[in-house]
C-alpha cells in the first residue's frame, strides 16, 4: 500500500542507488486523522512523507527533493543553495525519525546537520491543484475588489468611517487595520479630521509613519505641495493644469506604490466654495473590462513597451514599460472569475509619455506600385507592426472605460480630509487651476511597506472580517 502512494522517481532512484528505509510512527490511522506523520521513505536523492492534516481523513504522501528539505532547514544556511548541488554528504539523509506524538520530523544528514521539521511545514509545502499554503501565507487574505462608482458608493461608509484620532492611537491598532483592509480591497481609503496646522506636512508625515517611512522620490525626501498658484512648485506638472487621469512616477523603475494627499484650510485670498474635484478611477476594473471585450488587444497591452520620460534640471530618467504587468501565473488566478488575483500592476501616465519606438513603422500600401520608392526607414516587422495595431485598439477601450463618468469616484476632497490610494491601480487626477484652487500636501510610500503592515496586523486580528 505504501509503495502504491510513492512518487515513481523515489522508487526507480532508490533501486539504482541505495536500498531505502521505511519507519512507521505508532500512531493508529484514527490518531493520524487527527493530524499525524504516519510514515516516511527516503534515499539519496527525495524523502517521501505520508501524513494526514486535521481537515482531511484521508492520508497524503508528498515526495520531496532533499536539497529542497536540507535547504529549508536552518543548517543549511551555513551553505549556500548551490553548494548543495552534487554533495551528497549535505543532501542525504542518514537518517529520520518521526517523534511520538506524530507532529514532527527530525532529519539527520551525512555531515552530522539535523534539523526537526513540524507537520505544519509539510502542509504548507504540499502543494494542490492551486496555490499551496506556502504561496497563500505570503499574500493578504484580503482580495481586492474591482468597482466602479456605484460599487464603490455601496461602500463608502466604511471608506469614511476612520478619524486621524483613531488612525494615530499607537495603543489601537483597529482603525489603522481597517484603513489597511480598504487599500487591499478597494486601493483607496480615506481619513478624517486631520490637523488644519500642518502646512509643514507633519501631519501627513504621521500618517505615513504609522504605515512605515516616507519614500524619497524626484519631488523631495519628504512631502511635497500640490498647489496651482505656486509655478515653482516641485510638483510642477500639477501646476495650473486639468490633466488627464494618470500613475504618478512612471518613469522610474521602482514607482511608489502607494500616495497620500491632505486637503489643507483655503490660505488667504482663496475661495473655499471653489474647489477642484478630485477624481478616481479603479484600473484593474478598466483592464477586466478590455480582456473580456478583446483579448488579443488586451495581450498586446501587456507586452507594447510604453515609453516615459522626466527631464528636469540635472535628473534624466527613462523607462518603457507594459501598460498591464501581471502576477506570475497560477492555475488559479487564470481563471477569469479570479482576475483580481492575476492582475498586478498599470502604467499609465500621458503626462509623461515620451514617443513610441516599438511597431511603429508600416507597410506602404503604395509599395508594390511604387518599386522604385526608396524607404528611409526599414521595412516594418510584421509582428510588432501588428501589435501596435491591437495595443491602439486596446488602448482605445481602456482609455473609453476609464473616461466614463458611470466609472469615476469624483469628490471635492473636505478641508482636513486625507486620502489613501495605490498609485500601481487607482488612476487619478484633478481640476486644479489658478482660478479652481486647492492646497494639497503629498507623500509616497512602497508597496513593501503597505504589504509589511497589513501582514502584521491580520496575524494580529485574525479572526476580522
Amino acid at each position: 500500500m505504501l509503495r502504491s502512494n510513492l512518487c515513481r522517481g523515489s522508487r526507480i532512484l532508490a533501486r539504482l542507488t541505495t536500498t531505502p528505509r521505511t519507519y512507521t510512527s505508532a500512531a493508529t490511522a484514527a490518531a493520524a486523522n487527527r493530524g499525524h506523520i504516519i510514515k516516511t521513505y527516503f534515499n539519496r536523492d527525495s524523502t517521501t512523507i505520508t501524513f494526514s492534516m486535521e481537515e482531511s481523513s484521508k492520508p497524503v504522501s508528498v515526495c520531496f527533493n532533499n536539497v529542497f528539505l536540507r535547504d529549508a532547514s536552518h543548517s543549511a544556511k551555513l551553505v549556500t543553495t548551490g553548494e548543495l548541488y552534487h554533495n551528497e554528504k549535505l543532501t542525504a539523509p542518514q537518517d529520520i525519525q518521526i517523534s511520538e506524538d506524530g507532529k514532527s520530523l527530525v532529519v539527520k544528514w551525512k555531515d552530522g546537520g539535523h534539523h526537526q521539521f513540524p507537520l505544519q511545514f509539510f502542509i504548507d509545502y504540499k502543494g494542490s491543484s492551486f496555490v499551496s499554503p506556502a504561496t497563500r501565507k505570503q499574500e493578504s487574505r484580503y482580495r481586492p475588489q474591482l468597482w466602479n462608482k456605484r460599487i464603490l458608493k455601496d461602500n463608502v461608509k466604511d471608506l469614511l468611517s476612520v478619524s486621524y484620532n483613531e488612525f494615530i492611537d499607537p495603543k489601537d491598532d483597529s482603525k489603522l487595520f481597517q484603513t489597511l483592509v480598504n487599500l487591499q480591497k478597494f486601493g483607496i481609503a480615506f481619513i478624517s479630521g486631520t490637523p488644519s496646522s500642518s502646512s509643514e506636512g507633519l501631519t501627513i508625515q504621521k500618517i505615513c509613519e504609522r504605515i512605515g517611512p516616507i519614500r524619497s522620490t524626484v519631488h523631495g525626501e519628504g512631502t511635497f505641495d500640490v498647489n496651482a498658484s505656486q509655478a515653482t512648485s516641485v510638483n510642477a506638472h500639477y501646476a495650473n493644469k486639468d490633466l488627464p487621469l494618470h500613475t504618478d512616477l512612471p518613469f522610474l523603475e521602482n514607482v511608489p506604490g502607494f500616495q497620500i494627499l491632505q486637503s489643507l484650510p483655503a490660505t488667504e485670498g482663496e475661495d473655499p466654495n471653489t474647489k477642484p474635484m478630485n477624481y478616481f478611477v479603479d484600473a484593474f476594473y478598466a483592464t477586466r473590462n478590455v480582456r473580456e471585450s478583446d483579448f488579443e488587444a488586451y495581450e498586446a497591452l501587456q507586452i507594447v513597451p510604453v515609453n516615459y520620460i522626466y527631464e528636469n534640471g540635472d535628473k534624466r530618467y527613462y523607462q518603457s514599460k507594459p501598460l498591464i504587468e501581471h502576477h506570475d501565473i497560477n492555475e488559479d488566478n487564470t481563471l477569469l472569475g479570479n482576475y483580481e488575483a492575476l492582475i498586478k500592476c498599470i502604467n499609465y501616465s500621458p503626462p509623461y509619455q515620451a514617443p513610441f519606438t516599438f511597431g511603429i513603422y508600416d507597410k506602404p500600401s503604395d509599395l508594390n506600385n511604387n518599386p522604385d520608392l526608396n524607404l528611409i526607414t526599414t521595412p516594418a516587422k510584421l509582428t510588432e507592426r501588428f501589435l501596435f495595431k491591437s495595443f491602439i485598439r486596446g488602448l482605445n477601450l481602456f482609455e473609453s472605460h476609464i473616461n466614463d463618468f458611470n466609472n469615476q469616484f469624483r469628490l471635492q476632497l473636505p478641508e482636513n480630509c486625507c486620502v489613501i490610494f495605490n498609485n500601481r491601480r487607482i488612476l487619478h487626477a484633478n481640476s486644479l487651476t489658478s482660478s479652481n484652487q486647492q492646497w494639497l500636501k503629498g507623500c509616497y510610500f512602497d508597496s513593501d511597506t503597505f504589504k509589511s503592515k497589513l501582514k502584521f496586523l491580520e496575524e494580529k486580528f485574525p479572526h476580522d472580517k
